[in-house]
């Protein structure tokens, strides 16, 4: 079976997830091009059937590795730009930004300090601040499928529909 039959199975699902989605998700994941593997994640990101953007990144960010972690910390904080200071006043974050200074980025050693209710909070903020962050983190999540298949089935099944419809720049 192609990529093409797997994705046809989640053209018109509007209800449930097919009940292999996981395994389908990482069967797409291995031959999707990377645009429509960030779209399927955006539109599963702003879906009102997931929980909000901001958990399911702090979910990401408690399962990934410190390099990944860096990653994302780097994506919200240049969203954040100058809003950085107020939103993030607490917190590990908040304090590694103060000792640090503006400019720098976060290190992977930095971003293992940090726990996911304060990337939470920093996403929230960065969503508000830059609704183009949601497209950015989709695409730096659509580079490690593995990790994504921990948001559940609800996510993927979204993030599946999504990739059926744009099955055609396949």
């Amino acid at each position: 079976m192609g990529i093409m039959d797997v994705l046809g199975r989640y053209a018109h699902a509007n209800e449930r997830p097919a009940p292999q989605v996981m395994d389908d998700f990482d069967e797409v994941s291995q031959h999707a091009p990377h645009e429509m593997m960030s779209a399927g994640l955006a539109d599963a990101f702003r879906s009102d059937a997931t929980p909000p953007f901001e958990q399911m990144v702090g979910n990401l960010f408690g399962r990934s590795d410190p390099h990944q972690r860096a990653g994302v910390l780097n994506e919200i904080l240049g969203s954040l730009g100058g809003a950085s200071g107020g939103a993030l006043s607490g917190g590990v974050l908040g304090g590694l930004l103060r000792h640090a200074g503006a400019g720098r980025s976060i290190s992977p050693e930095d971003a293992q300090q940090v726990p996911p209710a304060d990337v939470e909070a920093a996403a929230r903020e960065a969503a508000r601040n830059d609704p183009g962050i949601v497209e950015r983190l989709s695409r730096f999540y659509a580079q490690h499928p593995q990790l994504v298949m921990g948001l559940g089935q609800a996510a993927l099944g979204i993030a599946m529909s999504s990739m059926a419809r744009r099955r055609g720049s396949l």
